[in-house]
C-alpha cells in the first residue's frame, strides 16, 4: 500500500469519528503541536528576508508568510485545549524532530535566498506543506466551525494556505532555475511524499487518542 493510499485511509477513519465527536483536548494538542513546528520552521526560515537584499515584491511576499506564520503560532496556542498527559507532548517532540530531519528544515535556514536549485526546493516544500496538510476536509461540510475557536483558527489557517498555494504555482512553474520539467516535477513528488509521510504519522496518532 503507497503512502498516499495510507493516508486516505487514516482521513476517513478520522473523518469518521470527527463525525461524531469533536477533537479532544489531546488530539487537539497533537495538532497543535505538529502546526506550530511547521509555522516556527517556515518563520526561521523565511526571516532570513530581513537580512539581505531582494527586489520589493517577492520581499512583501515572502514577509506577509513570515508575519503570518508568527500570528498562527500563537492564535493556535490561544485556541487549543491542552491535555495535561505528559506522553503527548513526548510523542509530539519525537514526530516533530523527525520531521525537522526528514523535511530538512535546517538546510534551508542556512544562508540566503537565491534563484537556484536549494530554493526551488524550499518552495517544493512550501508547496507540499500547505497542500497536503489540510485537517479541515476531515470534520463534517455541515459543521460551524466558527462556533468552535480552534476549528475556526484551522479553517483560518487553511484559506491562507490556499491563498499561498496559488502564488507558488506560478513561483515553481516561473521560476527561471536550471531544472528540467521532468526534475522539477521529481522534486514536486519528491517533497510531497515526505509530507505525506510524517502527516500520517500524525493522523495515526490523532486518530488513536
Amino acid at each position: 500500500m503507497t503512502i498516499m493510499m495510507k493516508l486516505e485511509e487514516v482521513k476517513n477513519k478520522l473523518a469518521a469519528q470527527f463525525a461524531q465527536n469533536l477533537p479532544t483536548s489531546e488530539q487537539e494538542t497533537r495538532i497543535c503541536l505538529f502546526l506550530q513546528n511547521i509555522h516556527s520552521a517556515n518563520a526561521a526560515i523565511l526571516a532570513k528576508i530581513e537580512f539581505q537584499q531582494l527586489a520589493w515584491q517577492p520581499y512583501l511576499y515572502l514577509h506577509e508568510q513570515l508575519y503570518k506564520n508568527a500570528e498562527f503560532i500563537t492564535l493556535l496556542g490561544k485556541a487549543t485545549k491542552w491535555t495535561m498527559n505528559p506522553l503527548v507532548y513526548m510523542e509530539a517532540t519525537q514526530l516533530n524532530l523527525m520531521f525537522w530531519q526528514k523535511a530538512r528544515f535546517s538546510q534551508h535556514i542556512l544562508g540566503f535566498f537565491q534563484v537556484n536549485q536549494q530554493f526551488y526546493e524550499y518552495l517544493a516544500l512550501s508547496h507540499a506543506l500547505w497542500s497536503v496538510i489540510r485537517f479541515v476536509p476531515l470534520f463534517p461540510p455541515s459543521l460551524d466551525l466558527h462556533q468552535n475557536p480552534f476549528l475556526s483558527t484551522l479553517n483560518q489557517i487553511e484559506e491562507e494556505n490556499g491563498r499561498q498555494i496559488q502564488v507558488q504555482i506560478r513561483l515553481l512553474k516561473d521560476m527561471p532555475v536550471s531544472l528540467s520539467v521532468s526534475q522539477k516535477e521529481e522534486l514536486l513528488e519528491k517533497e510531497r511524499i515526505v509530507v505525506s509521510e510524517v502527516f500520517y504519522s500524525l493522523l495515526t496518532q490523532v486518530a488513536f487518542s
